[in-house]
């Protein structure tokens, strides 16, 4: 970090020509990025279950994965007369389709029953190969031909179809993100920076990085399957940091020209101080999201490295801009980028004075909020999770009229039953033994024996359940037929089988992916404080900060309650747990970025003071403008999501907007100060063993500002300007 702010000033002009070279290409890369993503990866399935599925398809010609639902209704009956060959027409012609691998219809496929009781509606069942993307495409095109059969009212539904309005819904959020965000964004930073040049500047950052991360995200599909949300969260995320970071770096600047040190040095102090925290932040970020490899479900995987680059691109893009810029503009850049008015207080006065009154009573500001906090996680306790499904969309959707009208006219029991797949070689008695068994099981209305007529001469068991296959009790019976002795490897498919899996695909890794951010923002919080308190101190407060949130999703998504933020879409009454470990991992690194930002102060002045409350109230007084803007910036961007009309998008940004306003308006300005004023010098404690190791491996340059004389602060600038001083009299007076 010391040697950086030279070569970045001495080469600026070369620094910045190769950056705009880069965007150039990454924006010819980066054209076609959305048509290359794909909607699906939020289902995790093994290589043995996707051979199960193709076995049934092959040798008992059994739509195990049908990913499209035609609903065919005729007021009069469907099951003869002109209906019924309408309806052989309509499944001839979904047949001819060469994506289409598999159907099952009630004038060919008598069982199971797929005429409603009333007879008026028949259920169509269609299984489309190819990847995710495609079979979507696929399932929008048989449906706009379908629905337009004369003589029959013809709906359509199912995973394929749900998955086309994903993509849909994504890019419109995108458009909206673009169209909305962004200015306000900009806004922000005008009323932030009472600059338009310095508002120009971390746009421009933002720019940098989404272009070049939506080019990163287009290689990416060339070698691994990619979700359509790393589209939405390249540009959020990117954006957003890239702003964080810029905005950090040029109050940092800012404040640094207003202690009088000329350009050069303000650069060198900026780099070595707030640059050095945004290269702490960013790995501490990237910590969180790696996390997001070890779930088995590529929506996830992909998400962990677009979003590793893309916040790698935010970091190392704000400085060069940052610094490059200020160095070529020269005198001019002062006059563009420094404010101009000087009034006589700042809104950085009311946080200070906000700290101090947390450090001289942090027990009467941190028990009442903590008990609030609490009391909004409460609800997370009784948390439904499930895959996300036709109910995440808005109730006047017609894929979700076509699904709903499939679960409420048939029995999806009989439709969509649980097929227990029995290895080769297995023989017909001990099949019949093992499906008494398995009819005999808690939970099991009817099994039965079923033999292929492909060459493996493999033997499946028939399961229907008592309960509806999405149940919880649903659940528990596949447990129990798990628990069973079966005659050789038995593979469960269909009904709740799919849904079961990727909740215990999911699971079973969350300890592993939990842990492993934690360890890792320990260690770094460690490297960047040396001390082993203030890591576990942020830890906890993060999670308190993250449970408030869940709780309240729960409210909204899960219970219902507060409807009026999800517009014209129905609370699902669940939560996806993909988009639940999203939010945790995502919101996260950004307390975590928050609480660097913070500490990076409150280490500085107490290395000048050696006073923590003073330390802690100057290091509020001088940060916390900067975060309250950045805040606001992510949740305007966020925002954008929530008006999606898909309700995972909306609990994607809800949820973390709702995180950032915790962390960035109670958290930092409120309960951080009063516990760093609970524990004292104590915070700073570290074995001794560890205290050497962290003095050999990490350097601070922490005390940068520290010949800064102690004089009245200037109040020039704006909420957003950083003080190097360390604390001084109108700030003293409160403690």
């Amino acid at each position: 970090m010391r040697a950086w702010p030279g070569v970045l000033r001495r080469h600026a002009v070369w620094f910045l020509a190769a950056l705009g070279i880069v965007m150039v290409v990454s924006a010819v890369v980066a054209a076609d990025a959305t048509e290359r993503l794909s909607a699906g990866g939020y289902q995790y399935r093994d290589a043995e279950t996707q051979r199960a599925v193709d076995v049934l398809a092959s040798d008992f010609r059994v739509p195990a994965d049908a990913n499209l639902i035609l609903t065919v209704h005729n007021r009069i009956t469907v099951r003869s007369g002109s209906a019924a060959v309408a309806g052989k027409a309509l499944v001839a012609r979904v047949r001819a389709h060469p994506a289409v691998t598999l159907t099952a219809d009630p004038w060919t496929s008598p069982s199971p029953p797929l005429f409603s009781e009333d007879g008026r509606t028949a259920l169509v069942l269609v299984q489309i190969s190819g990847s995710e993307r495609a079979a979507a495409a696929a399932a929008r095109y048989l449906a706009d031909d379908v629905t337009r059969t004369d003589g029959l009212n013809v709906g359509a539904g199912g995973q394929a179809l749900i998955q086309d309005e994903l993509i849909h819904s994504s890019q419109d959020a995108l458009l909206r993100a673009e169209l909305l965000a962004v200015p306000l964004a900009f806004l922000a930073l005008v009323m932030a920076f009472r600059s338009l040049a310095a508002a120009l500047l971390p746009v421009a950052v933002g720019a940098v990085a989404v272009t070049v991360g939506l080019a990163l995200l287009r290689l990416l599909t060339l070698v691994v399957p990619v979700g359509t949300f790393a589209l939405n969260l390249t540009t959020a995320l990117g954006f957003g940091l890239a702003v964080d970071y810029s905005l950090f770096l040029l109050t940092r600047y800012r404040s640094e020209r207003a202690a009088g040190r000329d350009r050069d040095h303000a650069l060198d102090v900026t780099v070595r101080t707030a640059g050095r925290t945004v290269i702490y932040s960013a790995l501490a970020i990237g910590a969180a999201l790696l996390a997001l490899l070890f779930f088995p479900v590529y929506a996830l995987s992909s998400l962990a490295y677009v979003a590793l680059s893309v916040v790698t691109l935010a970091a190392v893009s704000a400085v060069i801009v940052v610094v490059c810029t200020i160095s070529v503009l020269g005198q001019r850049g002062d006059r563009f980028l420094l404010p101009r008015r000087r009034p006589s207080r700042t809104r950085s006065d009311g946080w200070g004075r906000l700290a101090a009154s947390a450090t001289n009573r942090p027990w009467r500001w941190a028990v009442p909020l903590v008990v609030v906090l609490c009391a909004l996680a409460a609800p997370f306790a009784h948390a439904t999770f499930t895959v996300s499904d036709e109910r995440m969309m808005r109730g006047s959707s017609p894929v979700r009229v076509a699904t709903e009208q499939a679960r409420t006219r048939f029995d999806l029991r009989q439709v969509d039953p649980v097929w227990l797949l029995l290895s080769s070689g297995v023989e017909g008695g001990r099949a019949a033994a093992y499906a008494g068994t398995v009819a005999r099981t808690q939970g099991v209305a009817h099994a039965t024996v079923v033999a292929g007529a492909g060459p493996s001469r493999r033997t499946a068991v028939r399961v229907e359940t008592i309960d509806v296959p999405d149940s919880e009790a649903a659940a528990d019976t596949l447990a129990r037929l798990r628990a069973l002795a079966p005659p050789g490897p038995v593979t469960a498919v269909g009904g709740t089988a799919d849904r079961v899996n990727t909740l215990i695909a999911l699971s079973e890794r969350l300890p592993l992916g939990l842990g492993l951010m934690a360890a890792s923002t320990f260690v770094l919080l460690f490297l960047f404080t040396g001390s082993v308190l203030l890591p576990v101190k942020a830890l906890v407060l993060a999670g308190l900060g993250l449970t408030a949130s869940m709780g309240v999703l729960v409210t909204v998504f899960q219970d219902g309650n507060a409807a009026f933020l999800l517009g014209d879409v129905t609370a699902p009454g669940y939560l996806d747990p993909s988009v639940v470990i999203v939010i945790i991992c995502v919101c996260f690194g950004l307390a975590t970025d928050y609480e660097m930002f913070l500490l990076s102060r409150v280490r500085e002045q107490y290395l000048l003071t050696r006073d923590i409350r003073i330390a802690a109230v100057e290091g509020t007084r001088q940060t916390a403008g900067t975060i309250s803007w950045s805040a606001i910036i992510l949740i305007t961007v966020l925002l954008a999501l929530a008006a999606s009309p898909l309700s995972v998008l909306k609990m994607v940004g809800i949820g973390c907007a709702l995180s950032i306003v915790v962390d960035a308006f109670v958290i930092r300005p409120i309960l951080v100060p009063a516990a760093l004023a609970l524990f004292g010098s104590a915070n700073w404690w570290a074995p001794p063993w560890m205290r050497r190791l962290h003095e050999r491996i990490s350097a601070h340059d922490g005390q940068a500002s520290a010949a800064a004389p102690h004089t009245r602060p200037d109040h020039s600038l704006s909420a957003t300007d950083t003080s190097a001083h360390p604390l001084t009299a109108p700030v003293a007076e409160h403690l």
